[in-house]
């Protein structure tokens, strides 16, 4: 299934949005598959953990039933009991291959009346020859990264009200890339002075940047 979490629902955390799905597919009194054992689990994956306050409209998520049902019936069931902020926008039967996600594009938006001025400010940092950075390892300690090669820039327009980015950033269990490392980075380069961007996950992408499913 294909879901948007967008307005409060975007400071839900990705344990309690787990607890979330669990909680509606009982309300919705689907034939939800459980692990065997002492402690059985219901049967769901996600593709990825989204950082919290980011807007998406593109998380998706295995839910193994052991009837079959219509997709859209599921969907409907859903999304009467889901809260406020997350819906189900598709639905479709089979297994997703979660392995073969490896990039995600995304939305920024940066609020502010010189937009024209953080257009060719972003432009002039994207185009350095590296992005050097200090990135926080699974030991918990940093590192020194260069973001560049990561990076790709698919769009960039300055509104009226905000500068308004399109990217394209590894998003799998290899290599991820969070677009608000980037953004800091380019901040803390330039001293820009923005306030806190709204970023939202648009599209999944596998290797070959095709659509995830």
């Amino acid at each position: 299934m294909r879901f948007a979490k967008t307005g409060r629902a975007r400071y839900i955390s990705h344990l309690d949005l787990i607890r979330c799905f669990q909680r509606a597919v009982c309300r919705a009194k689907l034939p939800a598959a459980y692990s065997e054992g002492f402690h059985p689990h219901m049967q769901t994956s996600f593709a990825t953990t989204l950082p919290l306050g980011f807007f998406s409209t593109a998380e998706q998520m295995d839910l193994e039933l052991t009837e079959e049902l219509p997709c859209d019936a599921v969907m409907e069931r859903l999304n009467a009991v889901l809260p406020e902020g997350i819906r189900i926008l598709e639905a479709w039967k089979g297994m997703l291959a979660f392995k073969k996600l490896a990039y995600a594009n995304y939305t920024v938006r940066i609020p502010g009346e010189s937009s024209g001025e953080l257009y060719d400010s972003f432009c002039a940092f994207a185009a350095q020859p590296e992005i050097l950075t200090e990135k926080r390892t699974k030991k918990g300690g940093t590192k020194e990264v260069d973001l560049k090669p990561m990076l790709e820039v698919t769009g960039a327009e300055a509104l009226p009200d905000a500068l308004e980015l399109r990217l394209c950033l590894p998003a799998g269990s290899t290599a991820n890339l969070n677009p608000m490392l980037l953004l800091e980075t380019w901040k803390k380069q330039t001293e820009q002075t923005w306030v806190s961007p709204e970023i939202c996950r648009t599209e999944l992408l596998t290797e070959e940047k095709q659509k995830f499913f």
